[in-house]
């Protein structure tokens, strides 16, 4: 219906159109882990291939690739071309002219750098926020595809500088690279919520080139002698409108081409070769991520730590003026994610304390009137059967605000470490996210602690969680890269020790931990509780992946010294002490 097609067959499996479809070539458009599968099988189904970049994620993929197509093509004419929109872009084709015939001399260094704005995009799944390495994976492979087109293939990166702010996952990232023949560059690009641009300047010995190859794709300006002239090919605001409408050339010239040399018309443009140039690049990049853990959360390596003494409200207060304010902007729709993962609070130590909510909630007031608490169902029954047990319910009704059961709301499907569930659009849509965990050791499939990262399992919507259980860690920390929280209160007035997160033993800490990133938030609880956070392997893994901070020398802990509130928890292990402790808590909750 969308493109006016009749007789179209519809296949549900990409096998059975590449095997049974009446077709001569694919376009490969689908998230780039998917990528290598697809291009294989389209190879072993003598289909030409026009595939997204990145060809693969990693050199290995793409090696296997580029063999797999030097052994069929050998007895047949079969193209494979990686999707390098951009160098079709009639400014840097013009540019490469330019160039060849010397008019900027030899290139001396390049700069690039891609911006692009994610409300574009309105994938169910959205990839780009599940890539390990965020922005590096979506946007940077534009700007080097192309700096490799004109330097050759980089040899080496002198620096890196990934940062994030709003996601707990890569926004921005600045590369300083060297290429084969000596050519510097400096590589950047970034989500935004502005309007995207594609910047490429190109520094000869003899003058330069600068073009903007999204925003004016017709447009170069020459720089040479110190004297600027701007060569347009096409009007100006023809171009802004194009590229409004969506209609920017590089996208027709490039699939035009493609069918060229499908018929055997053209020279391949773009290769396999450039495609397995960019894996290993971009491969590059990731390893130099990895190796460089901590990542300028720019303002998510403080916590503060105050102590309750009574007044609940004044200690919340006094936790986030330490981090710096309430940054609710006016009128934002704030949703606030307390832990009531039970019906009863037995001993003050299962849930979100009531009290803690309320002033959380009265705090907020000042701020917002669009106010929404969540909970979703899970196997001790229905969100409100718990809230209204637990008394939650009655602050919440007190305070004036909303209640969303996440497990009615309307919600994206996600599949993740082979399970698909399902997260609500309330909380991907929040304006502002308040995560209300408690501070609790865990015996559930090895998560150790019951903090901030697993409160936020609770967002799932499926009701029948449990399932998820033999993946937890995987689908913890994709749930925690794609749900921005954007203020962690941490309820430790009575925390739990030993078997949680629900039959433990009560400990009294009195504080309240706070802070901007889960994952530095729990490593900072951690410590409280006598837990080396490098010893769980959720805040590990999270670290590696560049998620947040756990190392204690990068935090900058306020208020109260941990030293000062530490209480070393009892793990949650089956010793005898913590197996009478669940008999305790079994009794105090059901007699």
């Amino acid at each position: 219906r969308k493109f006016g097609l009749r007789n179209v067959s519809i296949y549900g499996d990409y096998r059975q159109l590449l095997k049974n479809a009446d077709i001569d070539a694919v376009w490969i458009l689908t998230p780039p882990d998917t990528h290598v599968r697809i291009v294989m099988e389209a190879l072993n189904n003598e289909k030409h291939a026009l595939c997204e970049k990145p060809i693969a994620t990693s050199s290995s993929e793409a090696q296997l690739i580029k063999d797999a197509l030097e052994q069929g093509s050998r007895s047949k004419h079969q193209v494979l071309m990686p999707a390098h929109n951009f160098i079709f872009t009639p400014c840097f084709e013009l540019a490469l002219k330019y160039i060849g015939e010397g008019a900027i001399g030899d290139i001396k260094e390049i700069y690039g750098r891609a911006v692009s704005n994610l409300m574009f995009y309105r994938a169910v799944t959205d990839f780009r926020l599940r890539a390990k390495g965020g922005v590096a994976e979506d946007q940077l492979p534009h700007v080097i595809y192309l700096s490799q087109d004109l330097c050759g293939q980089i040899r080496r990166i002198t620096s890196i500088s990934p940062h994030s702010e709003k996601r707990p996952i890569y926004e921005d990232i600045e590369v300083e690279v060297e290429f084969e023949g000596g050519v510097k560059g400096k590589l950047s690009a970034a989500w935004s919520s502005g309007v995207p641009y594609f910047k490429l300047s190109v520094k000869g010995s003899s003058g330069s080139i600068y073009m903007d190859l999204l925003r004016e794709p017709f447009t170069l300006t020459l720089i040479k002698g110190g004297e600027g002239r701007v060569i347009r090919l096409k009007p100006r605001i023809t171009q802004y409108l194009d590229v409004f409408l969506g209609r920017h050339p590089s996208y027709r010239n490039e699939h035009e081409h493609f069918v060229r040399v499908v018929k055997g018309l053209e020279e391949q443009r773009v290769r396999v070769e450039d495609g397995l140039n960019l894996a290993r690049a971009l491969e590059m990049v990731i390893n130099a991520i990895e190796e460089r853990p901590h990542v300028g959360l720019r303002g998510g390596e403080r916590v503060s730590i105050v102590r309750v003494n009574g007044d609940i409200k004044s200690s919340v207060r006094r936790a986030i003026e330490l981090l710096g304010g309430l940054n609710i902007p006016r009128g934002a729709r704030v949703i606030v994610k307390p832990n009531v993962c039970f019906w009863k609070n037995t001993s003050g130590m299962i849930i979100t304390d009531p009290r803690l909510l309320e002033a959380v909630l009265s705090i907020v007031k000042e701020k917002s009137d669009r106010i929404t608490v969540v909970e979703s169902d899970n196997n001790s029954g229905t969100a409100e059967r718990r809230l209204e047990r637990s008394g939650v319910m009655e602050v919440i009704e007190r305070c004036g605000v909303e209640f969303v059961n996440l497990s009615r709301d309307e919600c994206e499907e996600h599949e993740v470490a082979g399970f698909k569930m399902h997260i609500p659009k309330t909380v991907l849509e929040a304006d502002f996210l308040i995560n209300l965990p408690k501070i609790k050791t865990c015996s559930v499939a090895n998560t150790v602690i019951s903090i901030s990262m697993k409160n936020m399992f609770g967002v799932i919507s499926d009701r029948r969680k449990t399932v998820f259980h033999e993946k937890l860690l995987d689908i913890l920390l994709y749930v925690n890269r794609i749900v921005r929280q954007d203020l962690i209160i941490v309820d430790g007035i009575i925390g739990m020790e030993g078997l949680g997160p629900v039959w433990g033993k009560p400990v009294n800490l009195n504080i309240i931990v706070s802070g901007l990133n889960p994952v530095t938030v729990d490593a900072v609880c951690c410590r409280i509780i006598g837990i080396n956070p490098y010893s769980v392997s959720l805040l590990w893994r999270a670290y590696k992946m560049g998620m947040g901070e756990i190392d204690p020398k990068r935090i900058e802990v306020l208020g109260e010294r941990i030293e000062d509130v530490e209480r070393s928890f009892s793990r949650p292990t089956l010793l005898a002490d913590n197996i009478v402790g669940m008999i305790r808590a079994a009794l105090k909750t059901y007699l």
